[in-house]
């Protein structure tokens, strides 16, 4: 079964665990990849909607999987047991909503989690490192005009985050891949053009 590239990325950011857990599971190609290729023993598979779940235990059942793979109707953390999974990807949220969903059940959460947003990434990271999480390791995905962060993040010693870590991530400044420099380039361009912006709307009022 093949992945797309950030599903791939994603994927390959889980160390090897005996359980994993996809919240937020969607179609559930993610669990099945996980335990095809030997990252997880089992898979856990939440997700608010049932429609999406259906889809899951039909993938599972046609990988023949149905046994090391079971999907809950449940939000967020709560389909797991306090200490189930060893790992829990979260990804195609925006990072507020990621935060939120950590907030609501932190007791539940497992020491290895694999996160990806699409949006407010320093929001996340922020809680994280507020949170007693530190960061291993991260990989900046590029999908069209689109830039998506996949941390891994584990419990231990964490401190306090610059405001350039919070906005690009320590492990990616630290790195410094390709796609963060592009990143970088268009928030650069970006800026240079809201700026040339409020000259233009200064300049009639100079003109006075």
């Amino acid at each position: 079964m093949k992945l797309s590239g950030r599903l791939l990325a994603i994927a390959e950011m889980v160390p090897p665990v005996d359980t994993v857990a996809d919240i937020g599971c969607d179609h559930g190609k993610l669990a099945v990849w996980l335990v095809k290729n030997g990252r997880a023993r089992r898979a856990v598979c939440g997700d608010i909607s049932a429609p999406s779940l259906e889809k899951a235990r039909k993938k599972a059942e046609e990988e023949g999987l149905s046994d090391r793979i079971s999907a809950r109707v449940g939000s967020g953390l709560s389909v797991l047991a306090p200490g189930e999974a060893d790992a829990a990807v979260i990804a195609g949220m925006g990072g507020e909503l990621i935060a939120a969903i950590l907030e609501a059940d932190i007791g539940k959460a497992p020491d290895v989690l694999v996160l990806s947003c699409h949006s407010m990434a320093d929001v996340l990271r922020g809680w994280l490192a507020d949170n007693g999480f530190c960061f291993e390791d991260e990989v900046l995905v590029e999908e069209g005009r689109h830039f998506y962060p996949i941390m891994r993040v584990r419990r231990g010693e964490s401190r306090t985050l610059s405001i350039s870590e919070r906005e690009f991530g320590p492990v990616l400044l630290r790195k410094k891949p390709e796609a963060l420099r592009r990143l970088l380039e268009r928030r650069i361009r970006e800026t240079q053009r809201i700026y040339a912006e409020l000259e233009r709307a200064e300049s009639p009022r100079k003109a006075e």
